[in-house]
């Protein structure tokens, strides 16, 4: 909907009515905690002075959040064994952006026994997965048309990142539905929301992701549940209080060359959406925000015993050039069975996955984005002090 002045709508009665009405629902739910980060992401889109494509952009993203947000009110209520579920032992990636997560990841989900979620699945969570057609949603489609258009306007996009949204996707996907996700922040700059998510940690953000995973779960395929997300790392203590026997895999690799691989990746993502032109601006907000996710995941380890026991550090020199050892080494850490059949899946990944051969091809330098070794350094000087020696190259 637009104003009489030719704005977007972005006001926040308006939104939530508009949900309500598209999906015939009233009930948000008792937990309000997301309206929390609802209200300071519309907040931060007006003040930026938004274009109208990023504005439009935006309503779209929120209005799917809310209605999002209502229908699994809605399933709650009808069929309260959705969230009876418990979630058990999950192998979490939590390690900085760019240092490995993905192909960490990818190695973990090819386990036979594994589940993980779908990118499709965190962007589109209801209805609940079916087991039944899995490799067949309609959403599967939807997802990957967004992806496309990603790619329409970023095609460089493609040799950073993957664009399939049929793998598994990263939590923070999940953490949208609840405002309170770093995908803002990097598909749309939104400085205000972003010194937001660095300098607190929202309420209730862990409840939805374990009511997201509980929807999948329900009716969808099982297994040990494996997952990844960088912004773990801003609330570790909240994790690990909503998942007590997590098993949390920290990837380390020097955070200059981290900073300015992201970079690279959030201006072109910005790129798609009018914005991302000023590097040494995205080069700031990357070095900002994840600088504050490195001190404050390191400061929960040294203050949080249960924290420390959970998190297992791997070099990403060693995922790189040892790949079935390092996975091995995860698996004995945390007592879990490591299986031929696994064995097999991971050297046929290798072989033949796009997300393995575009390793090492990305080319960026930290000066491009105005980011200083020395800057770097002195911020994150405890995390050198103390995980230094995993961070020389190979």
């Amino acid at each position: 909907m637009s104003s009489e002045t030719g704005e977007i709508s972005l006001d926040s009665r308006e939104l939530l009515a508009t949900a309500q009405a598209s999906s015939g629902l009233r009930d948000f739910g008792a937990d309000e905690s997301w309206q929390i980060g609802f209200h300071k992401l519309l907040a931060a889109v007006k003040a930026m002075q938004a274009p109208p494509v990023l504005q439009a952009s935006m309503r779209r993203a929120v209005l799917h959040h809310l209605e999002t947000r209502l229908r699994l009110t809605e399933d709650a209520r009808v069929y309260p064994q959705i969230v009876a579920q418990t979630i058990e032992k999950p192998l979490i990636v939590i390690g900085l952006p760019r240092t490995g997560t993905t192909i960490t990841y990818d190695l973990l989900a090819v386990d036979p026994f594994a589940r993980a979620p779908r990118e499709w699945e965190w962007y589109m969570p209801w209805p609940a997965t079916d087991a039944a057609t899995f490799t067949t949603d309609p959403r599967i489609g939807i997802v990957q048309s967004l992806y496309q258009n990603w790619l329409d306007h970023a095609p460089e996009l493609e040799q950073i990142q993957r664009f399939d949204c049929t793998q598994p996707g990263e939590c923070n996907h999940g953490m949208s539905h609840h405002f309170a996700s770093t995908n803002f922040w990097a598909e749309y700059g939104v400085p205000d929301f972003a010194r937001w998510l660095r300098e607190a940690v929202p309420e209730g953000q862990y409840r939805t992701h374990k009511r997201l995973l509980q929807e999948f779960q329900w009716k969808g395929p099982k297994g040990h549940w494996i997952l990844k997300s960088p912004q773990h790392l801003f609330d570790l203590d909240g994790l690990i209080e909503t998942y007590p026997d997590a098993c949390l895999i920290w990837t380390h690799r020097d955070p200059v060359w981290t900073f300015s691989s992201l970079a690279s990746m959030v201006s072109k993502f910005q790129r798609a959406t009018g914005g991302g032109k000023d590097l040494h601006a995205v080069g700031r907000s990357v070095l900002d925000m994840w600088s504050a996710a490195m001190a404050r995941g390191t400061h929960s380890r040294s203050s949080n015993p249960k924290v420390e026991r959970a998190i297992i550090d791997l070099a990403h020199r060693d995922v790189v050039h040892d790949p079935v050892g390092t996975m091995r080494k995860i698996y004995e850490r945390f007592g879990v069975p490591f299986s031929d059949a696994h064995i097999a899946r991971i050297q046929q990944f290798l072989q033949e996955s796009r997300s393995a051969q575009r390793l090492g091809q990305h080319r960026h330098n930290p000066a491009e984005f105005g980011i200083s070794e020395a800057e770097v350094h002195e911020r994150l000087a405890d995390y050198y002090a103390r995980f230094g020696h995993l961070l020389a190259k190979a």
